[in-house]
């Protein structure tokens, strides 16, 4: 019997996929008058939705942590899950930014030495300096932190309160404080705008859009409504980066950020789009891939940036450019596999299968 392919597997994968992919395309940051930059903003502003679908999954799967388990051993799965892996490869982390001055002391070479502090070792990891891409745990710990108070909310009653806090978080924290961006930007006009709704503020938005999405059967008409505002947001994001930024020569950060609009929109109407996708396919080969790839995508997420930079730092022994595509996807497929197949040998090992959860 063929079955539908479990939605949360499903898009857990794919943002997996998407945040190494992003890393390796790093070029993106670099903006350059050569024709690459154009393609890495593409890729970039694709994949910038993986972080919220991350913030939304967690919405619709743990929120209704109460049928399964107490609130302490809620908390008591996360830190092992999550607060140990952090603090073990942050530790990591350390290890590896220092590498170089550590393989000049054991070779007995002349080097600078490691200057590590209490304060410096602390602000490194609570700051993520060691290892950047490490910022996720941070919000990701607030968003744990409030799950219990989402879930105090009655169950028959979460979609009504939970979508109030949606729509008035959308309105006072994401469209009015862009519009004024946008406003201060190109006519000069500037206002400050001082409320906000706190619960739903910044990354605590994106769980209660998971739940809501995840319990509510939303009409075909409605589907097509988030579709458009979701490819507003995304053409938003995408165009208005490449036009500001080639304007300007440098970066440009007006219509990008987790918490800005169109980021919000497009993330929203991604999540319920891979939600409806896999429901689609209906291939038992297909749903046990990625139900076991899911298993997988924690630890590609901890590991693959090392990878990455070992990559980065051969890439001139096969003549291959950073920027070009064969690298980002290539880069993005052999890091995938590699941290898969590093994991499975942690998670042979006594004490290091609970850093790869």
């Amino acid at each position: 019997m063929k079955t539908r392919v479990n939605y949360i597997s499903f898009i857990n994968v794919i943002a997996a996929v998407m945040v190494v992919m992003m890393h390796a395309n790093s070029s993106f940051w670099t903006y350059s008058t050569k024709g690459y930059w154009a393609v890495t903003n593409v890729i970039e502003s694709v994949g910038f939705c993986a972080v919220p679908l991350f913030f939304m999954l967690s919405g619709a799967t743990l929120i209704e942590y109460q049928k399964r388990y107490s609130t302490k051993e809620f908390f008591k799965k996360r830190f092992f899950k999550s607060v140990i892996p952090f603090l073990f490869w942050s530790v990591f982390a350390m290890l590896w930014a220092s590498r170089k001055v550590l393989i000049a002391m054991i070779q007995g070479k002349p080097n600078e030495g490691l200057k590590w502090t209490v304060e410096s070792v602390l602000d490194g990891i609570i700051n993520n300096k060691f290892q950047h891409i490490y910022w996720f745990f941070i919000p990701l710990f607030c968003i744990y932190l409030i799950i219990p108070f989402f879930a105090a909310i009655p169950e028959k009653r979460r979609v009504k309160v939970y979508s109030y806090a949606i729509v008035a978080g959308l309105i006072i924290n994401y469209t009015i404080p862009f519009i004024l961006s946008l406003l201060k930007e190109y006519t000069g006009f500037s206002l400050y705008f001082p409320m906000s709704i706190f619960i739903s503020i910044q990354y605590l938005i994106y769980p209660l859009i998971g739940y809501v999405l995840h319990k509510q059967e939303l009409t075909f008409k409605q589907r097509m409504v988030i579709y458009a505002i979701a490819a507003a947001g995304f053409l938003a994001f995408i165009l208005g980066t490449y036009i500001r930024t080639r304007a300007t020569g440098k970066l440009d950060g007006l219509y990008r950020g987790y918490y800005n609009l169109p980021c919000l929109l497009y993330a929203t109407g991604m999540f319920l789009l891979l939600k409806n996708v896999s429901s689609r396919i209906k291939s038992e080969k297909v749903n046990r891939f990625f139900a076991w790839l899911q298993g997988y995508t924690f630890p590609i997420y901890l590991i693959h940036r090392y990878l990455l930079d070992v990559f980065e730092e051969n890439l001139h022994f096969i003549h291959i450019e950073k920027a070009s595509l064969i690298y980002v996807f290539g880069g993005t497929i052999l890091a995938v596999t590699l941290s898969v197949l590093i994991t499975m040998l942690l998670r042979k090992l006594p004490v290091l299968r609970h850093v790869v959860p």
